[in-house]
């Protein structure tokens, strides 16, 4: 191998070959059938250049895929045609994705593979008998065997699947001719075409398939009835002239279940005991599962209270991502979602101070005589108040925990991905152990250092995650959508001359204004998809909290909901907005899923309810969610702290791990003795 030129490198085919991994005679089969331009020659000899290097790697990755050399060498025909590309690389097979592997991993005998593919539900490639399926028929699969487990009959699901087929079909066909139509009236060039298909395909894809849930679940809801949990929720809501400390409160419960939200700020708080409904849906489709519980249990509970009472609520949070995670730290009890609606809720606001009691009742139960029960233990709660939880000494402010070099490590690679083209962004985090601590210190120190925050602790077991969140995922009151992009971080000057010149620095630097973009246009993308549109300022703000300051932009907008937000089983509400945002380009990166892919293969810990959605839910659907940062999970062994930084193409690793040893100070702070 010689250097011919400083821009590229010019190999013969021996070389060619072995930078490639495989072997002669394929690189000249591959030339023969047009798949690999020409080489340049100079007299007898052929020299191959980088391009060659990189469309033989391409191949390999194609047919290691499962695509055929036929297609392979269509792709490789339509140079610029990214729709094409893309259609493609999303419909490709895997090579080890035969019958029986697929019914292995599907969980469903192979019978049923046999009758999916016979129906022609399943697409596939190859001869018959040794067809190679798509990664994503595993979830079809398993879809197919949730429903059939919770009593679909097989025969009457495979019609009902079969209908879809014969009927997705001519949709696809009136979608392709109306793109082609619109292309040549406007008289758009075949480029224009593919453009227009790139943009508008997602966006159409989305709106039917919103629509088909939209539907389905206002439908399914119509008609389970009895299949439902019928059984009565009886709730009574008592005014407290005194509201208690909650904090205080939460901390004297006894119960597995507690939570605990609080708004300094705001002057909200929610305090939480016991468990007289839990909702635990698991899996990719936890959100929409977690909202349509939501409708079914409003229809189900009878409260009693005076006018102007509180809507009972759900308190609880879901996981950052789902799927099989047997790395630390231990989450049992969390699982991928957990809502509840309590036995005991304490709510404070600047209108008033509330305790709501609710409890499941026999069909043949007295409902008068439950609520005069709840009624007379609501007084007997309001008589003996919790003694208020005295305040603990001042936190130690310490340095940043800089010392982790797996960390560094880990951006540096990161970094080398991104300039490679894999991703534009990509946010990783790590963790921190600590010795056991007092939530009755921590929690105090924490609602006094961030009072902009949302201040929460969710207790499961003998396990308790907890946190200072500034950063508002999404909040519904009413016919009105907060959310708010954050993104960029330096740390707080130690005067104030100081302290405003980081933030003009931040502001001025296009890595931190470039990362924070990035999550503003996904955010406003994501909304749209919902039909929400709404303003978003040209300019973030900065937002100042103890230890650091970060990029912040809020984004609101209008929805259309019920005159009385209630009984309307296929509005939105606050869980299935979160479904469309969660997560965000802040604690996942872009794009999405190859972001998440790549978090899930390299972050060496389980994030479970980290930098995912936790807060509140009435029963009309109105609510707040935060995204759990600047949190802890806290059990018997210790604390497991965990923070993270947007990982972009100018990244340096040392000031990443110096960004989240800042972060991870929030917590330290408030822990340190």
């Amino acid at each position: 191998m010689i250097a011919h030129t400083i821009a590229d490198v010019d190999y013969r085919v021996e070389d060619l070959a072995e930078a490639a991994g495989v072997g002669v005679d394929t690189v000249r089969y591959y030339q023969g059938r047009k798949l690999l331009p020409a080489p340049r020659r100079e007299g007898r000899v052929a020299w191959y250049g980088d391009h060659h290097l990189k469309r033989l790697r391409e191949i390999r990755d194609l047919a290691q895929r499962g695509f055929t050399l036929a297609q392979i060498r269509e792709l490789a025909d339509a140079e610029g045609d990214r729709l094409l590309a893309d259609l493609a690389k999303a419909d490709a097979v895997d090579p080890t994705l035969d019958r029986t592997e697929l019914a292995r991993r599907a969980d469903v005998p192979e019978l049923i593979v046999d009758i999916a593919v016979g129906a022609g539900l399943l697409p596939a490639e190859g001869e018959r008998g040794d067809e190679r399926f798509a990664p994503d028929s595993i979830e079809m699969l398993a879809a197919a065997r949730d429903l059939v487990s919770g009593g679909a009959p097989l025969g009457e699901l495979t019609q009902l699947a079969m209908r879809h087929v014969a009927n997705i079909e001519s949709v696809i066909d009136d979608a392709i001719e109306l793109f082609k139509t619109h292309s040549d009236e406007s008289g758009g060039s075949r480029d224009e075409l593919v453009a227009t298909m790139h943009r508008l395909v997602p966006v159409a894809s989305s709106l039917v398939g919103r629509h088909f849930e939209r539907t389905l679940r206002s439908r399914a809801l119509a008609r389970l009835g009895d299949a439902l949990d019928r059984r009565r929720v009886i709730t009574v809501a008592r005014r407290v002239e005194h509201a208690p400390d909650p904090i205080a409160t939460w901390e004297s419960s006894s119960a597995d279940s507690r939570a605990l939200w609080m708004r300094p700020d705001e002057g909200l708080s929610i305090v939480a005991s016991g468990a007289a409904v839990t909702i635990e849906p698991q899996g990719d489709g936890r959100f929409t599962a977690v909202s349509a519980a939501r409708v079914a249990l409003a229809d189900r509970v009878v409260a009693h209270g005076p006018s102007g009472s509180p809507r009972p609520v759900l308190v609880g949070g879901l996981s950052f991502a789902t799927g099989p995670a047997p790395r630390p730290p231990d989450w049992g009890g969390f699982g991928d979602s957990r809502w509840v609606l309590p036995e005991i809720t304490w709510i404070a606001d600047p209108s008033g101070a509330w305790v709501i009691l609710a409890e499941i009742i026999e069909d043949d139960a007295d409902e008068a005589d439950a609520a005069a029960a709840l009624r007379a233990r609501a007084e007997q709660l309001i008589a003996r108040p919790v003694p208020p939880i005295s305040e603990p000494p001042p936190v130690d402010v310490g340095d940043a925990a800089s010392d982790d070099l797996a960390y560094r490590d880990l951006v540096a690679r990161a970094v080398e991905h991104i300039a490679d083209g894999g991703l534009s962004k990509v946010v990783l985090a790590r963790t921190h152990h600590e010795r056991p601590v007092s939530m009755a210190t921590v929690l105090p120190r924490l609602r006094r250092r961030y009072p902009t925050c949302a201040v929460f602790a969710f207790g499961a077991g003998d396990r308790t995650f907890f946190g200072a969140s500034p950063e508002k995922l999404v909040a519904l009151h009413g016919n009105r959508v907060d959310t708010v992009a954050l993104a960029g971080t330096v740390p707080r000057g130690t005067d104030d001359v100081e302290d405003a010149a980081l933030a003009a620095e931040m502001l001025g630097w296009s890595k931190t204004r470039s990362e924070h973009g990035f999550v503003v246009d996904d955010i406003t993308q994501r909304l749209a998809t919902l039909g929400l549109v709404g303003a978003t300022p040209e300019v973030p703000e900065v937002l100042k909290l103890a230890r650091v300051q970060h990029l912040r932009t809020p984004i609101s907008a209008k929805v259309e909901r019920g005159a009385d937000n209630t009984d309307n089983t296929d509005d939105i509400d606050v869980l299935r907005i979160a479904s469309v945002l969660h997560p965000t380009p802040a604690v996942g990166g872009t794009p999405t899923e190859d972001a998440l892919v790549w978090i899930r293969e390299h972050e060496s810990f389980d994030r479970g309810w980290y930098a995912a959605p936790v807060g509140w839910c009435d029963l009309d659907g109105n609510g707040e969610l935060r995204v759990a940062l600047r949190s802890a999970l806290a059990g018997p062994d210790g604390v497991d702290l965990f923070a993270g930084a947007g990982i972009v193409a100018d990244s340096v690793p040392d000031d990443e791990l110096g960004e989240t040893g800042m972060k991870l100070r929030a917590l330290l702070d408030v822990m340190d003795r």
